[in-house]
């Protein structure tokens, strides 16, 4: 075992992916194992892509492992900010041990030596995203001290399906206002507590992601994307019960993103949608949204509308020891140990 090296190591790597994962990628997965194996065939020009950290997703920091020079196991790891208190941290992604390596603690090694370099390097978390019904994976984690903030599942509505007439009854559903920013925030921080993967992979719940100043709405539209924000508010007034935020992309798909307040879940979540694909009838786009899965009555509204469910994925996080504190010699974590 040993730190990755972009130049010696890209092309096996790309083949190792495609191995171990090849059944399940979608199409932008093949795409970057198309980049990669393009990249490693570039001769002098990869000297000069090797410090743009950018040019293959993160793939130069990690760790790779050998047997008699095949490489059978990989571990990429790319640095993250979030806001604070979290601050710097490292993504895990692409852990892989070929199929005729498994079971014999391969991946542990890789892991711990990563766990190591994230500690080594002042990162004060890490996160991954693992199948959900990967269970073994899923225990390897937990071993190293990996816990489960959430479940999401990303939900897909092909563009074909018919709108759904509009329900017999509604409730008021409007735009929200400028001034609601607040109330829509404290919503979200209800029902997606940052201490619970906040609104998704990567999507801390910050006021930032509520408010709509001029500078991101030039920035969206310039962007070819279009924003609306659709909400049930409370009977007194006084807050927001429900909201659904819709991104469409100006001749692309619409995501979707769900917020029911916990004391009126199963009452909103059918006619926000029910509204939601009405308005969006004119895209005549695929519409996605990606919720957690442990909201059922959500779950059974997207398939009685058609959504499709495309994948489940468990986001867990590890959280470094003290930074201050120095890994002892014996530590299981030290990088690059086996």
């Amino acid at each position: 075992m040993r730190p990755v090296s972009l130049r010696r190591d890209l092309g096996a790597v790309a083949e190792l992916i495609e191995v171990c994962f090849g059944a399940t990628m979608d199409e932008s997965g093949r795409a970057a194992v198309r980049e990669m194996r393009m990249i490693s065939q570039s001769g002098p020009l990869l000297w000069l892509l090797s410090g743009l950290d950018w040019v293959v997703g993160g793939l130069e920091q990690g760790f790779v492992y050998f047997d008699h020079g095949q490489l059978i196991g990989n571990v990429s790891l790319s640095v993250t900010y979030l806001p604070r208190p979290a601050g710097k941290g490292y993504i895990v992604a692409n852990v892989a041990t070929h199929p005729n390596y498994r079971r014999q603690g391969i991946a542990q090694r890789l892991m711990k030596a990563s766990l190591g370099f994230v500690h080594q390097r002042g990162g004060r978390f890490a996160l991954l995203q693992v199948d959900a019904d990967n269970l073994g994976a899923q225990r390897l984690y937990q071993q190293l001290g990996f816990y489960e903030e959430r479940t999401f599942t990303r939900w897909y509505r092909p563009s074909h399906l018919r709108v759904p007439v509009k329900l017999d009854e509604m409730p008021n559903i409007t735009i929200r206002g400028g001034r609601e920013w607040r109330a829509e925030y404290e919503l979200a921080r209800i029902v997606r507590p940052n201490r619970r993967g906040g609104m998704g992979w990567l999507q801390p719940t910050t006021p930032d992601r509520f408010q709509n100043p001029l500078s991101k709405v030039l920035s969206a539209f310039f962007g070819g994307k279009s924003e609306e924000r659709w909400i049930i508010r409370e009977p007194d007034n006084h807050g927001i019960a429900a909201s659904l935020h819709a991104v469409t992309s100006f001749g692309g798909s619409a995501k979707l993103t769900l917020l029911v307040h916990p004391r009126t879940q199963g009452q909103h979540e059918l006619p926000l949608l029910n509204y939601a694909l009405r308005r969006l009838e004119a895209n005549r786009a695929p519409i996605t949204i990606e919720h957690p899965a442990d909201d059922l009555n959500a779950a059974a509204v997207l398939e009685d509308y058609g959504f499709e469910r495309r994948q489940t994925l468990m986001h867990m996080r590890w959280d470094a020891p003290d930074a201050s504190t120095p890994m002892r010699d014996d530590d299981p974590y030290r990088a690059g140990e086996s």
